[in-house]
């Protein structure tokens, strides 16, 4: 059994009825319930939900829950559908009969409610080629938008990939004039260790500034201090001089 409503059934039918003689756009619950307010009198605190939330109850045979849409909203959900610009367009016999004449052949009344009709329909057709013309503007801004982010990220990517090669020739010369232990140790400042990789080291290695980062006569400063102090002059001038890796 349903539910006891704040407002009658009825009543709030009576209100989309009469609501709809003033309205010739398609019903909008807010604006139905604002003018309800005014105009139906026990109305005075209705509210848009009233005329759209359906009925909870119970199914009298099998006592389960249920819910039952008000004969209001299935009002507003038949007008509605009657008043959609292709509804408009397909029952117009002055747009979609097959022979003229048949438009003629109607009463002079219809023939202008007709024409009436025709006039509503190409008025909002022209709103709504107005209101899809904005959108594709937009969506064609969009894709401006989005086509400048891709060339730039494009361009991104293949500077990216030339700092990688350029990164890979100075890691190999690394391994060719470094012994194990200092090999290790540059590779762990880089987030790497004994074959697994710290993800937070490196992703922070990576973002940093390549030139900063893998500076390799930095990178080698500290080793030939240590390793190679005899011939530190001559490794130094080699490396910062005599190498390039471009």
């Amino acid at each position: 059994m349903a539910k006891t409503q704040k407002f009658p059934e009825d009543l709030l039918l009576e209100a989309v009825v009469k609501f709809a003689e003033q309205e010739r756009n398609k019903i909008k619950a807010t604006e139905l319930a604002e003018w309800s307010r005014n105009n139906i009198p026990g109305l005075e605190e209705v509210r848009d939900y009233h005329f759209t939330r359906p009925i909870k109850g119970k199914d009298p045979k099998t006592n389960k829950p249920v819910e039952y849409t008000k004969s209001c909203t299935v009002k507003i959900n038949e007008i509605n559908k009657s008043r959609s610009i292709v509804s408009s367009v397909n029952r117009n016999t002055l747009l979609k009969a097959a022979n003229i004449d048949a438009f003629f052949e109607l009463p002079l009344i219809v023939q202008k409610k007709l024409v009436v009709e025709t006039r509503e329909t190409f008025n909002k057709l022209l709103s709504k080629n107005g209101y899809l013309s904005t959108e594709n503007e937009a969506l064609r801004r969009q894709n401006r938008e989005q086509e400048t982010v891709i060339n730039e990220l494009d361009i991104k990517i293949k500077s990216i990939t030339q700092k990688q090669k350029k990164l890979e020739k100075r890691l190999n010369y690394i391994i060719r004039v470094t012994d194990e232990n200092s090999r290790r140790e540059m590779l762990e400042k880089m987030g790497i260790n004994d074959g697994e990789i710290d993800i937070d080291r490196y992703q922070q290695s990576i973002s940093e500034e390549i030139g900063e980062m893998f500076d390799i006569g930095k990178t080698l400063k500290g080793y030939q201090k240590q390793v190679l102090a005899e011939k530190a002059e001559n490794l130094a001038e080699l490396t910062l001089k005599g190498i390039n890796f471009d």
